[in-house]
């Protein structure tokens, strides 16, 4: 791992890093299919809706008991992992006290890269936004490449890989604590 804060984005860092590979566009699924797919696409939007709005349960509710949530830098600086639905749930929700705006995670651009009965993949952008009652400003950008699993009806998230364009926390890493490291899920200095 580089412990120095990236400074200059590299045009496609997550395919050259191996942190996701893009595929082509899958075939139509019959309506069973096309309904999973619009309920996998959802899955998403409310882990976004139910961080922004601080609902912990809810929040908790989009992994998988053994679900997991990871995140990456530019390929340099891996966050995580965070490994079972507590754990990610009490990593997420301990920002919230140091949060005093309003974040906004936008998914954009959400696409299905591999579906069966039980199993799925999306790829999505990501544009962080925060807003404090008088401005609006961007946090960052990135993606996030989620694995799903079906329990019963419900479509669950079973891993959840961000990739950041920028970091999401403010200055820089090297003057960060190890505790605001731990917070941020980045490695403490060895």
């Amino acid at each position: 791992m580089t412990d120095t804060t990236p400074s200059d984005p590299v045009p496609a860092w997550a395919h050259r890093t191996g942190l996701l590979a893009l595929g082509p566009a899958l075939p139509a699924m019959g309506d069973a299919g096309a309904l999973d797919r619009h309920l996998i696409c959802e899955r998403i939007a409310r882990y976004c809706w139910a961080y922004d709005e601080r609902q912990e349960d809810l929040l908790a509710d989009c992994f998988t008991q053994d679900g997991i949530w990871e995140g990456d830098v530019l390929g340099k600086i891996p966050i995580g992992p965070f490994e079972g639905r507590e754990k990610v749930r009490q990593w997420l929700a301990g920002f919230w006290p140091h949060q005093h705006d309003q974040r906004r995670h936008m998914i954009l651009n959400t696409l299905v890269e591999a579906q069966d009965q039980t199993t799925a993949t999306t790829l999505s952008y990501l544009l962080l936004m925060g807003a404090d009652g008088t401005a609006v400003k961007l946090e960052t950008t990135g993606f996030y490449r989620v694995h799903y699993r079906k329990e019963g009806e419900t479509w669950r998230i079973a891993r959840l890989t961000a990739g950041f364009d920028a970091p999401f926390w403010p200055g820089s890493i090297e003057t960060m604590s190890d505790r605001g490291r731990a917070r941020h899920g980045v490695a403490t200095r060895t």
